[in-house]
């Protein structure tokens, strides 16, 4: 059971999935990977949309990002067509080409073409964690091995605090890591799997009440990524408005302030899918009127929120080269949700 559950914590008006994890939205699947690199903390994350067994298939997606900017690969395809096939990674930022040009080996792999249904465009959003780890050794350590551990290993339990990307993450002043969470909205549902590395020490909120956290000599980057998946038709430009709005959890909470440097979010429908349709059907897409959204937008930014206070509840102590990383004391949550 998930630490936040054992607290009685309930972020937001909307109730859980099942597994309270973006798993929790049909076919969506999760992978990590720890790189065994001496005394460098690494790994990687990777969001399947659907199983790569079913081959073809190729979905709407939406994009938001912090002034326009941040690591993402694949974007003329995403944002021109808002439409993507391959897994979603998320990764050290050294890494960045690496893990772009495994995932292109990935996609010939299952097409030798590369088309649009199949593997491409990749996308990759890349993540900063100087404040543990040596560019130079993380770029030397990731491999295509990697890659492939961290897409067989994807399933719907869902790992969440120190693993994959969260390996070096720091937030409000504890181990940061990755989380997950999702809301029921009547018969759908909305999941949010979110890498958190920013947030200043006390200025963690949950539910809006202010949560003590301890002052930390390690600095870091301010920023964050999170991954949304729905099981509700929407359109790319819907998406796209649901991606910004999700980024309203991250407000809430704390994570995102105005030292943010680098914010990222993608939001994508596992219902919506071109190359299931013939040209005729395409013209009846069942998406969703726009007057049916705001349930939605509340629902991603509760799952959002959520996440990032899971990662933090998950996380372990880390110590390294004579630096410390204390967690979450989660009786403090508690204490705030009185």
């Amino acid at each position: 059971m998930k630490k936040l559950h054992q607290e009685g914590i309930q972020i937001g008006q909307f109730q859980p999935g099942v597994r309270d994890s973006i798993a929790d939205v049909e076919g969506v699947l999760v992978g990590h990977v720890d790189v065994e690199a001496g005394n460098t903390q690494v790994g990687l994350s990777v969001v399947e949309p659907y199983p790569l067994s079913e081959g073809r298939r190729r979905l709407y997606i939406g994009r938001w990002a912090l002034d326009g900017g941040g690591r993402i690969s694949g974007l003329g395809v995403a944002e021109d067509f808002g439409t993507f096939s391959a897994p979603i990674a998320v990764v050290p930022a050294p890494a960045f080409g690496r893990v772009y040009e495994a995932l292109i080996h990935q996609g010939i792999g299952r097409d030798s073409g590369l088309s649009t249904d199949a593997g491409w465009p990749p996308l990759v959003m890349g993540m900063e964690d100087g404040a543990w780890n040596d560019a130079r050794r993380i770029y030397e350590s990731v491999r295509q091995r990697d890659l492939d551990r961290a897409l067989s290993s994807a399933s719907e339990a869902v790992l969440e605090g120190s693993v994959g990307i969260g390996h070096s993450l720091r937030a409000f002043g504890v181990r940061g890591g990755v989380g997950s969470a999702s809301r029921r909205v009547g018969a759908q549902h909305m999941g949010a799997f979110v890498a958190a590395n920013g947030g200043l020490p006390g200025d963690l909120r949950v539910n809006g009440r202010a949560v003590p956290t301890p002052v930390s000599t390690v600095g870091g980057p301010q920023e964050f990524i999170a991954v949304l998946a729905t099981d509700a038709p929407l359109l790319p430009y819907q998406l796209r408005a649901l991606a910004q709005r999700a980024a309203l959890g991250a407000s809430r909470c704390g994570l995102w302030n105005p030292l943010t440097r680098t914010a990222q979010i993608c939001a994508f429908s596992t219902v919506v899918s071109e190359s299931d349709a013939s040209a005729a059907e395409l013209e009846r897409i069942p998406a969703m009127d726009d007057d049916g959204l705001d349930a939605l937008f509340q629902a991603g930014a509760e799952s959002v929120e959520a996440a990032i206070l899971s990662a933090l509840c998950e996380a372990d102590p880390l110590e390294l080269d004579g630096r410390a990383l204390d967690v979450l004391d989660i009786r403090l949550l508690h204490a705030a949700r009185q």
